[in-house]
Formats: structure tokens, C-alpha cells, sequence
């Protein structure tokens, strides 16, 4: 087995997890249980995706006035991304400090079910093509203005109109133009966008909390170009939004500070039943990519919050903080590409696909780099992990069983140590980067390309490359027949990452073209009753199970360290970024 680097890691990045892996290989094979088979159960906590209620009014709740911290809070996260204000534009790591600007039409409680947020109510047409939003009135952007529906429709036409997929950097935004037909004002403070296919997963694009895509609402400009270059470097220059906190200050790859916004619309005094204006007056949210920065900085008391990994709780401790899980925040997806006939790679052969995943241990993985369940857990299918709607506990990855990742393989026909007489398998490519999210995941490919060495006698090579140029090498089908092992965000509806992996057949770096599954997904896609949706998405998610593009490990609930000045921090589930903001209060 080969490894090659293009990047250096860091001390502090290698050498636990070189530990680990002497750990690792030097620990006999074991055999996990094979994943209860259980019914569909009746997802008691997966909220309705089109809720049309209004929200609960003050009356209702026993929220009070609360006093605010005169204080500032640090927070230190590893990474910004590309530093972008505007959605369209931004990489995934912007969520650490986006999600303080920007509110988003759909707001969600602690449990993730779906309320009302920028927007009163929301519907989807019985034929699935036409979602209609309410849009709330008097909502203020942080420069006074009220947010209008023609905010929203410009917003909108912003995102996904043809032609996004030059300035784009969002795979979603993309999709959703190449299905877009019209947006429009459809009534009396109504905006409606209508799709050329059913697409009942367009709520979920617009989340406050519990899943990665965070389409805002951003002011309307003037030029008729929606992606005036001039425009656009303006509104970096001075972005607003109409987030729980508005900008004061931004330090490219240094310090992004905020203060609080006191006309805020969560809350009571407009019928909410909770107040979500933050308890603190001030926050600055550093970069700090090394993580023993970010440990000595809660422990010396000049850092509040940041993400580490649990060796560092006893320093944590140490110092007078402890350590706060986020539960579900980000999962291991390793994916193959170009397996369809036609092409002449192995993972052509469904066999072979269900081979690998057979044949990694991922508890070991779990144990050795991860330090136990309590930060990773063997748990799900991809996207789909317990807080998701329509989970079940039978989808879950394939268990350690290496006499049948043997036996299929040899069924597909190939060498094995057990079938000598088979094909040569050739070189196994296994892609993936130094990840700020989950930090040991290029170990974690290196662990698994070992079981793959060991066990299926599969040559391997690990190529740790830069993630924007493997996922601009992924685009354009160069990884086609090799595996990508990376990581993603969770989410409460993975419907519409669903469609754009699986459903859409012109995607170059789609990974399968059989029909029956594009149609699976497209035919889902069209259901639009909340009751049926969590069934539906749980047979599909079945099968994609079964045919194991992706290959199931797990996910990790994030250790947040909090420190000694904040009493009390709860994180939402399924946030790879600080979340609830407005519970965290201060000494």
C-alpha cells in the first residue's frame, strides 16, 4: 500500500493518529454484529416538512425578559472557507459566522421540527412543482430597512435562476437551476418558485438550524444582472443581513465581530414564544486553525467556545471548562465514482461495492482514532444518521465481516487471498484531504485502505490532495473508478442531496446510471404529504443502502470546549457550526 502527500500535516494533526494506527495494525480482526432489522418506526420526532401554523404567541411560553451580558464572547473556530458573505458564493466553513448574519425563511426548534421563521407559513402545490411562502412583515435587515417579498424573490432568483453555475460555488444551487422555471410575487406579501420536476425538498434548503445549505435573504440590488460583479463587491464590503447579530468588524483570516441586534424578530413582543436575541452584548469569532491554539487559549480564559477533540478534555478541564457534544454533526462519506457499465472498473460490480464496506472495521476505527462512541458513532447511512427524518436503526453501515467481503468479491470475480485463481483488481485509488471538521479523517482512510490490504489483498494507494482541487478533479469525473473519502455535513432532510447525487443523469460525476434509481429518487421527490415523505425517503434510502455508492462508517457528534465564563451552552444536533446562540448564557 502506498501513501502520498501534497500537503504537510501538522504535529498536532499526525501524531495521535499515527499512534492510533500502530494501535491498530497490531490488533487481531474482529467480527461486529450484523444491524437489527426493525419496521419503520413511527419517526416520533421528525417534524412536518411543510408546517403552515403560525408561531406560538407569547402568551404561550413563559419567556421573559432576560438580562444581557455587557461582555464580549471569543469564539475560535479552525476555518472560514472563502471567507464570503453572500450564499451564493460561499464554501461550507462560512457557516461559523454566516449563520450569525443571516436568518433564514424556516426556523426550527431544539428538536428540529420546522416552524415558522422569515417566512409565517409555506406550502407545495399537490403536483410538487409550486412552493408558496408567507413572508413575514416588519422583519428588519441591520440597516434599519424592512425585509419586503421582493427581497425574497430577488434572493431567490439570485440562487437559482440558469446561469448560477458560472458564479455558483453550491452543487444545490446549481441542481435547482437546472430544474428552475419561474419565481414570482404571488399575492398579497407571497413569493412562489416554481420547478420543472417535483421537488419537495425546497423547504429544507432554507433551515435555521440542521442542515448545511443556508439560502438567505439578502437585500435586493439594482442592476438587472443578478450577479453584477460591482454589486457584488459592494455588498461584501458591507454585508447585512437579518441574523440575531450584525457586523462591526472583519479581519480576513483573523477576527469577524459582531454586535448584538436588538430588533432581532425572534421574539416575544412579535408573538414568539421564545426569545432569540443572544444574552451577551458583543462576539468575535477567530480563525485559529491549530487546535493546541484553541485548547490553551479556554484554558487561559481568552477563548469561550471552539471545537477540539476529546484528548483535550483534561486540558479543557483543567482550566475550568469542559466539553459540550454536539450530537451529529458531520459523517464519514467515502464515495465511488463512474460505476456504471460501460466503464471498466470493479466497483462496476455491485459486489465489489459491498466487498469494501464489508471489510473495514469500524469500531476499531472508532476506537483507535476516535477514542469511542462518545464522539463517533457506527450509526447510519450516509446523510441519514437518528436525528433525520426517516431514519430507522436498520440503516446503518455494513458490519466487519471480512469471509464476506472475500466471498463477494470472489463472486465478482476477482483475486482474493482465499481465491488466488481470480482477476487483479489493480490499484485502488483512495482520495481525501486534512479535514477541519473531522480531524483525523485522512487516517481514517489510511486505516481502511490497510483492512482493504489485508483483507480483500487489494494493492491501495492514499493521495492526500487539497479539497478544492479534488472536488473540482471529482466534477470533471477524474476520480472516476477510485473512492473520495471525505467528510459532509448532517441534515434533518437529505432529500435534496439525494437528488442531486442520484437523480440527476446528465451529472458527470454522478455515480451510477441505472434508471431504476434515478427514477426512485425523482418518483420521492413528487411526494409532498409530511406523512408519507418519512416512509417513502426510507425505502429509497434503502436501496442506495443495498448498493453502497457510499460506503456507511459513521458519524461524529462534535466536542465543543466550552469555557469557564459560560454557564450553560446546548448545542442544536446537527450542527458542524456554534448553534443556539440564544441559550448560551455568561458568568
Amino acid at each position: 500500500m502506498g501513501f502520498s502527500t501534497n500537503i504537510g500535516l501538522r504535529p498536532w494533526q499526525i501524531l495521535p493518529p499515527l499512534l492510533a494506527l500502530t494501535l491498530f495494525l497490531a490488533m487481531a480482526c474482529g467480527s461486529a454484529a450484523a444491524p437489527e432489522d426493525t419496521v419503520i418506526s413511527p419517526l416520533e420526532t421528525v417534524a412536518e416538512s411543510v408546517p403552515t401554523a403560525i408561531p406560538q404567541t407569547a402568551a404561550e411560553s413563559e419567556a421573559s425578559e432576560v438580562e444581557v451580558h455587557p461582555g464580549k464572547l471569543t469564539f475560535m473556530v479552525p476555518d472560514w472557507g472563502n471567507e464570503r458573505f453572500d450564499y451564493l458564493l460561499a464554501t461550507g466553513p462560512v457557516h461559523q459566522y454566516g449563520r450569525v448574519l443571516h436568518s433564514f425563511m424556516v426556523a426550527t426548534n431544539e428538536r428540529l421540527e420546522l416552524i415558522p421563521g422569515l417566512a409565517t407559513a409555506w406550502d407545495i402545490s399537490e403536483d410538487g412543482l409550486t412552493w408558496t411562502f408567507t413572508i413575514r412583515e416588519g422583519v428588519k435587515f441591520h440597516d434599519g430597512t424592512e425585509m419586503t417579498p421582493e427581497d425574497v424573490l430577488w434572493s431567490w432568483r439570485h440562487y437559482f435562476e440558469p446561469g448560477v453555475e458560472e458564479v455558483s460555488v453550491g452543487p444545490v444551487a446549481i441542481a435547482l437551476s437546472r430544474i428552475y422555471d419561474h419565481a414570482e410575487l404571488a399575492g398579497p406579501g407571497q413569493v412562489s418558485l416554481t420547478t420543472s420536476i417535483p421537488d419537495s425538498s425546497f423547504a429544507g434548503y432554507h433551515m435555521f438550524e440542521g442542515g448545511p445549505l443556508i439560502y438567505s435573504v439578502i437585500p435586493a440590488r439594482e442592476s438587472e444582472n443578478l450577479w453584477d460583479q460591482s454589486e457584488a463587491e459592494a455588498y461584501e464590503d458591507n454585508p447585512i443581513g437579518t441574523g440575531f447579530m450584525r457586523l462591526s468588524n472583519f479581519v480576513p483570516s483573523d477576527v469577524v465581530e459582531f454586535e448584538r441586534f436588538n430588533d432581532f424578530y425572534f421574539q416575544p413582543d412579535n408573538g414568539f414564544y421564545e426569545d432569540r436575541r443572544v444574552q451577551f452584548t458583543s462576539l468575535e469569532i477567530r480563525q485559529v486553525p491549530e487546535e493546541a491554539t484553541r485548547v490553551a487559549a479556554l484554558r487561559a480564559g481568552d477563548a469561550d467556545l471552539a471545537p477540539v477533540s476529546i484528548q483535550a478534555k483534561s486540558q479543557v478541564e483543567a482550566g475550568g471548562g469542559r466539553l459540550v457534544f454536539g450530537a451529529e454533526g458531520v459523517y464519514m462519506r467515502p464515495k465511488l465514482f463512474g460505476c456504471w457499465e460501460g466503464n471498466d472498473y470493479p466497483c462496476t460490480d455491485k459486489r465489489v461495492r459491498q466487498a469494501l464496506a464489508y471489510a473495514i472495521n469500524k469500531e476499531q476505527m472508532r476506537d483507535t482514532l476516535f477514542g469511542g462512541n462518545e464522539v463517533f458513532e457506527v450509526k447510519g447511512w450516509a446523510h441519514v444518521t437518528p436525528t433525520s427524518m426517516a431514519y430507522t436503526p436498520d440503516l446503518a453501515p455494513f458490519p466487519f465481516d471480512p469471509d464476506k467481503a472475500r466471498q463477494l468479491l470472489a463472486e465478482a470475480g476477482y483475486k482474493t487471498p482465499t481465491n488466488p485463481e481470480g482477476k487483479d483488481f489493480g490499484k485502488f485509488i483512495v482520495n481525501t484531504w486534512v479535514s477541519t471538521a473531522m480531524p483525523f479523517l485522512a487516517e481514517s482512510a489510511q486505516l481502511a485502505a490497510e483492512n482493504w490490504k489485508r483483507e480483500l489483498g487489494i494493492e491501495t494507494e492514499v493521495r492526500v490532495g487539497d479539497e478544492t482541487a479534488l472536488k473540482k478533479a471529482r466534477k470533471s469525473g477524474e476520480l472516476d473508478g477510485q473512492i473520495l473519502w471525505r467528510e459532509n455535513e448532517a441534515r434533518w432532510d437529505g432529500s435534496g442531496i439525494t437528488r442531486v447525487v442520484y437523480g440527476e443523469p446528465d451529472r458527470v460525476d454522478r455515480p451510477h446510471n441505472n434508471p431504476e434509481i434515478f427514477k426512485l429518487v425523482l418518483d420521492a421527490l413528487a411526494v409532498v404529504d409530511t406523512e408519507e415523505r418519512p416512509t417513502v425517503w426510507n425505502k429509497v434510502y434503502k436501496r442506495l443502502q443495498d448498493e453502497q455508492y457510499e460506503l456507511a462508517i459513521g458519524y461524529v457528534n462534535i466536542p465543543w470546549g466550552v469555557g469557564s465564563r459560560i454557564t450553560h451552552y446546548e448545542p442544536y444536533p446537527m450542527a458542524f457550526y456554534p448553534s443556539g446562540h440564544h441559550k448560551i448564557t455568561v458568568k
